[in-house]
């Protein structure tokens, strides 16, 4: 709605984004034209209040997973398209006149004309979370869903023959895990509410390639196109390779003062680290270790570090084709969690501090079962431990946590 300025307000300045959106093979699916507000031009407690919004965890996605491939279910996707506009703004929000857009002038008005903003648009720091109450005042006020207590973005009810239906929301993408009766329903009453954009049979959802394989009762889930990308973006997709992600037993400490001839570009440092976290969050636990050890230096990495993080970038060009299997699955007995934890002593040899593991898999509970990382951490602990039994105790404790939350 275009307004006059208020005389002591500061409207929120905005631009164009254009993006080209990838697909599971890396081909084009589409050109998208985007109006972003600048919300860091935003003034607290004036233009937003609240901002948290929740996303599915990955954890979670990661359990449904695994029992959609025990129970074979199937697996929608789902877009809602300009989800951020379904959000109404209840602070009185103004915005600069978007470029190309061109408003008649009149005499009239004595300040300078603006968008009054009724709606979220991409970019407001509140945006993502009226969306978020607008889905849930959806699903859980009109489609008798109810909210999961422990994920606050995964949502279930009971459907057709008295079987389980999920639907999980990462901002604007939607994941349904069920029969096909129940899913066909839940596209349906969705549809009358939002812009849905079916994508039907799952493919690639966050980053993620997903291929059930029915007969076999087995889900894949990798990153292999994610991983192409990022070995393009910083020249290592023809690096010769190594089998480790780490160089057996190196012992890597922090320098200061730094020598110039020693300093590493810790923009580019960052840059791979944060593409490399975002893989191991996902589907590689094997990643865990190396990314929290190196992620101690992003603030002065010297040429050891950086070497050590691009060692970590042949490693995963040699194993680009890994990722999680999930079953098959003995139908005979059922689905139980498992939890490992470990710890080594001092093994930081600059503060003596340890570093505790732990990773959470499902199987059925019985010998030679296949079993699948559903969770997994690698960090080193917040205070020196005096042995290695206590090392091991502290290790456990995250352990438990973890184990709790997913019972």
């Amino acid at each position: 709605m275009l307004t006059e300025l208020p005389v002591d307000r500061t409207p929120v300045r905005c631009k164009w984004i254009f993006k080209e959106k990838k697909g599971a093979e890396g081909e084009t699916v589409r050109y998208k034209a985007r109006l972003v507000a600048k919300g860091f031009t935003q003034q607290y407690g004036i233009d937003y209040l609240e901002t948290y919004a929740p996303v599915v965890k990955l954890g979670s996605l990661r359990i449904l997973l695994a029992i959609a491939a025990f129970k074979d279910y199937e697996i929608h996707q789902g877009d809602i398209k300009t989800a951020y506009l379904q959000g109404k703004l209840t602070e009185e929000i103004y915005m600069e006149i978007p470029e190309g857009i061109q408003v008649p002038e009149t005499r009239n008005r004595a300040g300078p004309v603006v968008c009054r903003l009724l709606r979220g648009l991409y970019g407001l720091k509140q945006s993502g979370r009226i969306w978020n109450k607008a889905w849930d005042e959806f699903l859980v006020g009109k489609c008798n869903f109810q909210r999961s207590l422990v994920d606050h973005a995964v949502y279930y009810r009971i459907g057709y023959q008295r079987r389980p239906l999920w639907t999980i929301i990462w901002v604007d993408d939607v994941l349904w895990i069920g029969t096909p009766e129940d899913i066909t329903n839940a596209k349906h009453e969705l549809g009358q509410r939002f812009p849905l954009k079916d994508l039907g049979i799952a493919h690639f959802f966050l980053g993620m390639k997903i291929v059930r394989q029915a007969q076999q009762r087995k889900i894949i889930l990798s990153q292999d196109q994610y991983i192409e990308t990022i070995l393009q973006r910083f020249g290592f997709d023809n690096a010769h390779t190594v089998s480790t992600p780490m160089e057996p037993g190196v012992q890597l400490l922090p320098v200061s003062p730094i020598p110039e001839e020693e300093k590493a570009d810790e923009t580019l440092y960052r840059s791979i680290l944060g593409s490399i976290m975002y893989l191991m969050l996902c589907t590689r636990p094997d990643l865990a270790f190396a990314v929290g050890a190196l992620s101690k230096f992003s603030s002065s990495p010297t040429a050891q570090h950086m070497n050590a993080v691009k060692r970590l970038l042949r490693y995963i060009s040699k194993t680009r084709s890994y990722g999680l299997h999930f079953g098959p699955f003995d139908q005979e007995q059922p689905l139980t969690p498992f939890i490992f934890s470990d710890a080594d002593w001092a093994g930081d040899k600059n503060t003596r501090k340890s570093t505790g593991a732990y990773v959470c898999t499902i199987s059925t509970n019985q010998p030679n079962a296949p079993h699948t990382a559903i969770s997994w951490s690698s960090k080193q602990q917040t205070s020196v431990a005096l042995s290695s039994t206590e090392a091991e105790y502290m290790a456990l404790t995250q352990a438990c946590k973890e184990a709790l939350w997913v019972k």
